[in-house]
């Protein structure tokens, strides 16, 4: 089946391009939106082969929802409905990238043979793209792989990690073109990380997207003594304005052509030149710590991006950092509070060793071999140097060692928890018990004095009357006193279930006026 996407905000021109494309063989409608916003956010979202565009749609025009549509998905083919006579607005529509223009009233045979066109560059395309169609090289030019590292939060060592992930790739690859893109606009720091000096920036760069040349991106680029290639953030934080969305989608379209590898530090903010690197990005990675604040920070990012229509969670890869023994909250919990795939890889939290490679400014201080073998690892699993990798063994025997001390530290855990809930618990039942008995005793003791009152009055016993009525199991704490002024006193020991551990009423009493019969 061939998927297509149809944006047309025209009711009737929505139901004759419904009833014409439900005549041809293996098409089928996705979904049908009513804005260009929303188009782009589909086309990025469904991938689809085909996308249909109204020319009024709105509110961008046709040529600018075209190009927004190639960024997106560049395998998707887009047929441009013609509906306003516009032959110029037809020609930019073609040069934006559309591989088709079907004019209206709509011709079956015209949208037919449009769509057909479409739908076999999409195939094509898509084939070179994934690589099981052979020449991608000579067919395409280079098409570099664009990784994106967004930290949840800040603090994270999202910097760190794409920085010596491409160093890494650099060192091991031979002739493998490396570059690094900092993103991170507000607090970019891979020119701390790494000894280099710049004039220009991806601000500067920017302010010339519309007329944006690969001479123009490589003369940017800083070339770092270990031979990968830097992009850094501006110096100035007033620059940063220039690096719009946009402008953003046409510098990582050109690095593509120039470049094997292209590492991106997006930063740890949601900003609109983060969501437009994650959206055209071949690989997005976000890197957590095993904390819940750091997840709780992952959730309202991947919230902002999915509000926006550049990714999904569930096409997300989560990076856990900092992993030691003692988390509370571990690897194999977070893989239970995301639908994105968890890499199976973990860093491990070694900020000393660390320390002396990022005061030196120089990351070959890392002697470590495991770190740089657990980045080698990662690497392979999420794809990042552009060779499919097979999935990686499970590990069983490992898994169950693990298992088996992670038990032991939540059984411990819960043991802790109980052994300090419990107290509490029952302190809690012993006052609300107490209470009750309190308020027992004052109704037994209201009862008790006007059994005696009664008693008083017709000469009988007062005391025994009072006695008789409360239960058996308390007659022995009601005292019976008669005043002089008519009227009778009971007093009762009120029950206590720790006499002593507090300064509770020791007794209730009542007085009962003594009516005298005629």
């Amino acid at each position: 089946m061939t998927k297509v996407v149809v944006g047309a905000a025209d009711q009737g021109v929505q139901s004759e391009i419904r009833s014409l494309l439900a005549e041809i063989d293996g098409a089928e409608v996705v979904t049908y939106e009513q804005s260009t916003g929303e188009l782009s956010a589909a086309v990025g979202r469904l991938r689809p082969d085909v996308v249909v565009v109204h020319d009024r749609l709105g509110p961008q025009s046709a040529p600018e929802v075209v190009r927004e549509i190639v960024f997106r998905s560049p395998a998707s083919g887009v047929v441009v409905l013609n509906s306003s006579g516009d032959v110029e607005g037809a020609l930019k529509a073609m040069e934006a990238g559309a591989k088709g223009v079907v004019s209206y009233p709509i011709s079956f045979d015209d949208l037919l043979g449009r769509y057909e066109a479409a739908r076999e560059w999409s195939e094509r395309m898509g084939g070179l793209l994934s690589g099981t169609v052979a020449d991608t090289t000579q067919a395409l030019g280079r098409h570099g792989r664009v990784t994106v590292f967004a930290g949840a939060k800040g603090g994270v060592g999202t910097t760190t990690i794409a920085t010596h992930m491409a160093l890494d790739l650099r060192r091991k690859v031979s002739g493998l073109r490396v570059c690094l893109v900092d993103l991170d606009l507000q607090a970019g720091d891979v020119s701390s990380i790494l000894e280099a000096r710049q004039r220009v920036s991806i601000a500067d760069v920017a302010k010339v997207a519309e007329d944006l040349s690969p001479a123009t991106i490589l003369d940017a680029l800083v070339q770092h003594e270990s031979g990968i290639s830097l992009l850094l953030t501006p110096m100035q934080v007033a620059e940063t304005e220039y690096v719009t969305p946009a402008a953003v989608r046409a510098i990582l379209g050109l690095l593509r052509q120039e470049f094997d590898v292209i590492i991106v530090d997006g930063g740890s903010h949601a900003t609109p030149a983060q969501a437009a690197a994650v959206e055209v990005a071949d690989t997005v990675v976000t890197v957590v710590t095993p904390d819940v604040l750091a997840m709780r920070s992952f959730r309202r990012t991947v919230q902002a991006w999915e509000s926006l229509g550049v990714s999904a969670e569930q096409d997300l890869n989560v990076l856990v950092n900092r992993v030691s023994r003692e988390d509370v909250l571990n690897p194999d919990a977070l893989a239970r509070l995301t639908s994105a795939k968890v890499v199976s890889t973990r860093l491990p939290a070694t900020f000393r060793r660390l320390e002396r490679a990022v005061n030196s400014r120089d990351p070959g201080e890392v002697r470590e071999a495991a770190w740089w073998s657990a980045l080698e690892r990662i690497g392979a699993e999420i794809g990042v140097s552009g060779v499919a990798v097979a999935e990686p063994p499970t590990r069983a025997p490992a898994r169950r060692r693990g298992g088996a001390r992670r038990a032991a530290v939540e059984t411990g855990q819960v043991a802790v928890e109980t052994v300090v809930l419990v107290p509490l618990v029952i302190l809690v039942v012993l006052l609300a018990w107490q209470v009750g008995l309190t308020a027992l005793a004052f109704v037994w003791n209201g009862h008790a004095a006007n059994a005696a009152a009664r008693a008083q009055a017709i000469g009988e016993d007062p005391a025994a009357a009072a006695r008789d009525a409360v239960p058996a199991s308390i007659q022995d704490q009601v005292h019976v006193s008669v005043l002089g002024d008519g009227t009778v006193k009971v007093t009762m020991d009120i029950p206590a279930l720790c006499p002593g551990c507090a300064e509770l009423p020791g007794h209730i009493s009542q007085t009962s006026q003594v009516v005298e019969e005629p």
